[in-house]
């Protein structure tokens, strides 16, 4: 007997190692903080960079975009390289576009390289290419993307241009990074050589010839040259001209430390240790900080939008395949360690959408916080009155702070999020240009409503919890990022001696600001309603008699399994496949849609009755549980991604082989023997039953529980109530005519249903063995009328992790049962 449910519980090693991987960005991120304060302090001048980039010009900055594409396409000839050494016969088109798509999103997230992994191994599994060498592949490439720094480092030390470093302390440090970096590439070549380091690449294949090595070490360092002259044409666009020796050095200590930091994209530790390092050497604060905003746009946000786009859907269609080859993979030596699920996979492309639609709503706020260039402003009032200006300026930060909140839904799938989120983006758009001629601005909107556009399909969901950690975090984001705007808005009017909040003016940013903060409020309010109403779970029906009746003719057609007769207690809900050929009997616990075992209908049918209950669960966003599913079904649920739990163990009985002779059923024997000199007597009595014969099992029903001192259950045990009683025959046991014990018979469905009892109950004054002898005489009964079968229950918790390699779940609750069974 088992229960199969959507996911597994992580083990204390992997919450431990989450647990690591979220404190090692915060704490490289407060140390390059500090370093930035420390050093540059209160000369940080925001409206120095925002007008250093509006005097950016047009078209070389659409040159040096291009040059950006360009440069991050040039890292898959390493994949393209290693492919053809492996015998891979994917076309190389193919293998660049899958390459694009994996390095684009692993610079932005740069976890530990799993992410642009998981993305490499979908793409090869597309392309046909075996797993053996579709790990091969990857490994390799893992391994030579650090090369090339490796021999940047070795060159720019050689060469004397060291980074730029603002203190003696922080120059031995740098010089400590650069040297073990530099350590890598004499390592590679080495250990490379080794078979036992080596033995995760194909059975029977050679280890990489030199030649390969070499080739995959020129091709990673032109890659890493490629993006530290972008970030040169950056920071020449911006107006720092900076010296290419000494900007290798530093470019090469920052993006050593941003991987180290596992912070998504290095995002604050590269840009941090960039502007010390530049400032530090004279170069303009302003101008540097503009280059490196440019930087981060061209040669990480761009390629991701690009890969977006080619990638639409292709984690998602190949779902199967991941299940397939992570299942594979989990023992794998190179991947064991990385440890990616499949659905962080499968939602990549959605969850990258959820953060830019979060990330459009920041930007819209920190335009709103940052003074407006004058000149720009002289220039809308000429086209649009006072009272637009100030209505584009304040709708903007409602926008943006309900944007802030949609990307919450956006990550959830949610329909109606995707529909508004939509809106708000263009309306964003159009606020943009009209509060300040913000064209750039503008056209980020734009472009994340064209990519929601794209995966319009992905939104199914039409609820979300609530009250998950998900969304406390996305909240706690929210209410970040409007504090944030507040925050910078103040420090860049400290001082300003001329505030009135109802005036309204060309200049007057301290007034427009103080203006927004209800704005930002309202939009926080309306959110917080808005999400309340349109994302509540939609409110389940419990069934009318006439679909009890149109489940029970699909549970006579084609069999209920063990636990079908109990839908007609009525406390669960009842849903139907799609087809209308399958029926599930369910019930909702929280978080949790828990199905009471298999779903009934057609063999044929019962896999698609799994999927769309499961489809039906992620509408609302919970998770599908099937509770006490029978052996013959477990290798279904785990092919479609269930993890699995024992609870028990069922005993059924063949009634050919039952008889009341021999040594086997003396007991029962002894039971019916008794039941003459007790006086006592057995009826099978068929529905629809009368009032007297209902109130007197109603007596025996409540005598039971006031000596039990229970209280009826119900889901997968039954309880008292004459409207289920009527769906199925009672077995009584009288004594001299009076009722002393019942039980409601559960009768076999399909041509190989299973009979069984339910409900059980006796009076204190019953003689001992009554249920016994009830127990012997039904499934005589059920013999009689030719069951094949006959079942006595589930024993909870039988056999269950009693060895010591049973898993550790199983094993936790056999101890809990063993020594807390009491409780």
């Amino acid at each position: 007997m088992t229960t199969a449910t959507e996911t597994a519980p992580p083990s204390a090693a992997r919450l431990w190692l989450a647990r690591l991987r979220v404190a090692v960005p915060f704490l490289f991120l407060a140390m390059v903080g500090w370093l930035v304060v420390r050093e540059i302090g209160s000369d940080f001048d925001l409206p120095q960079m925002q007008r250093t980039l509006i005097d950016v010009p047009t078209l070389p900055a659409i040159a040096v975009a291009l040059f950006a594409l360009s440069a991050v396409a040039f890292t898959g000839l390493v994949g393209v390289a290693i492919a053809r050494w492996l015998g891979i016969k994917a076309r190389a088109r193919d293998l660049l576009r899958l390459a694009f798509v994996a390095n684009a999103t692993a610079n932005t997230l740069n976890l530990s390289g799993a992410t642009g992994s998981g993305v490499r191994l979908v793409g090869l599994s597309a392309l046909k290419v075996e797993l053996s060498r579709a790990a091969a592949l990857i490994g390799m490439q893992v391994l030579s993307l650090p090369l090339g720094l490796s021999i940047l480092i070795i060159v720019t030390l050689a060469a004397g241009s060291l980074p730029i470093t603002p203190s003696t302390t922080t120059r031995w440090l740098a010089m400590a990074v650069l040297v073990a970096a530099a350590l890598y590439l004499p390592a590679y070549f080495v250990l490379s050589t080794r078979r036992p380091l080596m033995r995760w690449l194909p059975k029977g294949h050679d280890l990489p010839p030199f030649k390969l090595k070499c080739a995959l070490a020129a091709l990673s360092f032109l890659d890493w040259v490629l993006a530290a002259s972008v970030l040169y044409a950056c920071l020449f666009l911006s107006g720092a001209h900076v010296k290419p020796g000494p900007l290798l050095g530093s470019f090469a200590g920052a993006s050593i430390l941003g991987l180290v930091s596992m912070v998504p994209g290095g995002l604050g530790v590269f840009e941090g240790l960039m502007l010390v390092a530049l400032t530090s050497g004279g170069y303009d604060q302003g101008a540097v900080t503009a280059g490196l905003f440019l930087f981060r746009i061209a040669y990480y946000l761009l390629p991701l939008l690009a890969a977006l786009y080619l990638g639409s859907g292709t984690v998602a269609r190949q779902m199967p395949i991941i299940a397939h080859a992570m299942g594979r993979l989990r023992a794998h030596p190179l991947f064991g360690m990385l440890g990616l699920p499949a659905s962080l996979l499968a939602n990549l492309g959605i969850r990258f959408l959820a953060v830019l639609t979060f990330l459009a709503g920041l930007v819209l706020l920190s335009s709103a916080a940052i003074p407006a260039v004058h000149e720009r402003v002289i220039a809308v009032r000429q086209v649009l009155p006072a009272a637009a200006i100030e209505s584009s300026y304040w709708l903007s930060i409602l926008t943006g702070t309900l944007l802030l909140g949609l990307g919450r839904g956006i990550d959830g799938r949610l329909r109606v999020a995707y529909r508004l989120a939509s809106w708000m983006l263009v309306i964003g758009a159009v606020l943009a240009v009209t509060k300040g001629l913000h064209f750039g601005e503008a056209l980020f909107l734009l472009v994340i409503a064209a990519l929601l556009r794209t995966r319009k399909r992905e939104f199914t969901q039409r609820a979300m919890s609530l009250t998950s950690a998900t969304t406390a975090a996305w909240y706690l984001g929210l209410v970040a990022v409007v504090v944030a705007f507040f925050v910078a808005g103040v420090w860049a009017v400290l001082g300003d001696d001329s505030f009135d909040l109802w005036y309204f003016g060309v200049g007057e940013h301290s007034s427009r600001l103080a203006r927004g903060l209800f704005a930002a409020v309202l939009g926080v309010v309306i959110y917080l309603i808005w999400q309340s109403f349109a994302v509540r779970r939609p409110t389940l029906k419990l069934p009318a008699h006439a679909e009890l009746a149109a489940a029970r003719a699909v549970y006579e057609g084609h069999g209920g399994g063990e636990f079908a007769h109990l839908t007609f207690m009525g406390d669960k809900y009842l849903f139907w496949s799609a087809d209308r050929h399958a029926v599930v009997a369910y019930g909702a616990v929280r978080d949790r849609l828990v199905a009471l075992g298999s779903p009934s209908g057609p063999e044929n049918a019962i896999k698609r009755a799994i999927l769309d209950f499961r489809q039906f669960a992620d509408a609302q966003d919970r998770v599908p549980v099937f509770y006490e599913v029978l052996e013959p079904d477990l290798s279904l649920y785990h092919d479609l991604g269930f993890d699995l739990f024992k609870l028990g163990e069922l005993a059924t009985i063949r009634l050919d082989e039952f008889t009341l002779a021999g040594k086997r059923w003396e007991d029962l024997r002894q039971a019916v023997n008794r039941s003459v000199k007790e006086r006592l007597t057995f009826e099978i009595v068929e529905p629809p039953f009368d009032t007297v014969l209902m109130t007197d099992v109603e007596r025996v029903s409540d005598l039971w529980l006031g000596d039990k001192r229970a209280s009826e259950k119900g889901f997968s045990l039954g309880r008292f109530d004459p409207d289920y009683f009527a769906w199925s025959p009672l077995a009584l046991i009288r004594r001299d005519g009076v009722l002393v014990a019942f039980a409601n018979v559960l009768p076999p469905y399909g041509p190989q249903g299973t009979a069984s009892v339910d409900l059980m109950r006796q009076t204190a004054d019953a003689p001992r063995g009554t249920m016994d002898f009830l127990f012997a005489k039904v499934m005589q009964w059920a013999k009689d009328r030719g069951y094949e079968t006959f079942s006595l229950g589930m024993a909870p918790l039988s056999a269950v992790g009693d060895n010591p390699y049973a898993r550790i779940n199983e094993r936790l609750a056999a101890l809990a049962f063993q020594y807390g069974g009491r409780f």
